[in-house]
């Protein structure tokens, strides 16, 4: 009796737990679907533009190195880095001790040799009447030869021209120890903006380093250098777009100023200019680094769609299609040539169909799509 209570009972717990286990297979068979939120793109047609980036280092169009021409101690700098000066304007003087009394002594032996000139030619003029009147007395015969050779030898003596050289060597002393003087105030070649002062007061000039750059940066250019491959699809007056990171983000607009027909020797590239008209609002300045994007390839009406829509995979390109049942389908396709943002498509995809742009990194073709870009 006991037996069959207890034989009653286990097979009560036996049916239990096969009724639990179908139940939990039931429930797992109606498990939600994999839902995953996406935004998605439709393949379009448009010109594109494949860019190749050269960096460079943007200063003025405009940018003058300010030389000395004396090398003196600074005695003051009057402006500072930014300042706008006008051409001619004195931006440094340097100590002017002891160019005073050059001048002055200069000046001193010209008035001197000037005096002797005068007095020189003042006896020239008396040993001329003499040798003319010598000649004359000479013709009657009241002279000999002897006499008259002298009067022309003292005549010839005083015109010699050598007073006159004296004034001219005085003179240009004068001018060198006046100009020296002027070169103590040390003047901007250009009307621009103070991009450098390279001297502090009580330092020492050197004729061969720049104590100043001027620049105009109302207008900026950079100059890359420009491979073989790309420099023939390059015109000069094309627009061009310029990302100066210092600044943000987004690039601004400039134009190629010149296109170099020789390389250089060296690296075998090819120079080229661009100019980056510039603004108070952009902040750009000159010596900031910027990105030059130059268009090396285009495509008209091409079959496009946004790069990060192509995932590798497997040594291929794929794109995830949705269907008509808005599920992922992975499709292999061949790109052709981008621009930054779009690719090109030449095989896999027709225009109208709708590609996974977000999110196509976490699905597979068992996910159900939800479109949060309000997609269908």
């Amino acid at each position: 009796m006991k037996t069959g209570r207890r034989n009653f009972m286990l097979g009560l717990v036996i049916i239990s737990l096969l009724i639990g286990a179908g139940g939990c297979s039931k429930k797992q068979q109606e498990a939600p679907p994999n839902v995953l939120n996406v935004e998605t793109a439709v393949v379009k047609t448009m010109d594109i533009t494949r860019y190749s980036s050269y960096s460079g280092k943007l200063k003025g169009s405009r940018e003058e190195a300010v030389m000395p021409k004396v090398a003196r101690r600074v005695t003051a700098v009057y402006v500072i880095e930014g300042q706008a000066v006008r051409q001619g304007e004195v931006i440094i003087s340097l100590d002017r001790s002891k160019l005073d009394a050059s001048v002055q002594q200069a000046e001193a032996a010209l008035a001197s040799t000037r005096a002797a000139a005068a007095a020189n030619e003042v006896q020239r003029q008396t040993a001329l009447s003499n040798y003319e009147r010598a000649q004359g007395l000479h013709s009657s015969g009241a002279i000999s030869d002897q006499a008259l050779e002298a009067a022309k030898a003292a005549y010839d003596a005083l015109n010699t021209g050598a007073a006159e050289a004296g004034v001219a060597q005085a003179q240009a002393a004068l001018n060198l120890a006046q100009q020296n003087l002027a070169d103590c105030d040390i003047v901007s070649p250009m009307a621009g903006i103070v991009g450098r002062v390279d001297v502090r007061v009580g330092d020492t000039t050197s004729m061969a380093s720049p104590v100043a750059v001027i620049n105009d940066t109302a207008d900026l250019e950079v100059e890359v250098r420009v491979s073989e491959s790309d420099v023939s699809s390059i015109q000069a007056g094309a627009d061009v777009k310029v990302l100066v990171r210092a600044v943000g983000d987004e690039p601004l607009t400039g134009t190629v100023k010149s296109v170099a027909s020789v390389p250089d020797s060296i690296t075998r590239t090819y120079p080229v200019k661009v100019s980056l008209p510039n603004n108070l609002e952009s902040q750009v300045k000159s010596g900031m680094f910027a990105e030059i994007m130059l268009g090396t390839r285009q495509k008209a009406g091409a079959t496009v769609i946004p790069m990060v829509a192509v995932l590798p995979k497997n040594g291929e390109n794929i794109v995830y299609v949705v269907n008509g049942e808005n599920r992922a389908q992975a499709v292999i396709v061949q790109t052709g040539i981008n621009d930054g943002t779009y690719t090109e498509i030449t095989r896999g995809l027709q225009v109208g169909q709708r590609v996974v742009t977000k999110g196509n990194t976490l699905i597979d073709e068992t996910s159900v799509l939800n479109f949060t870009d309000g997609g269908k």
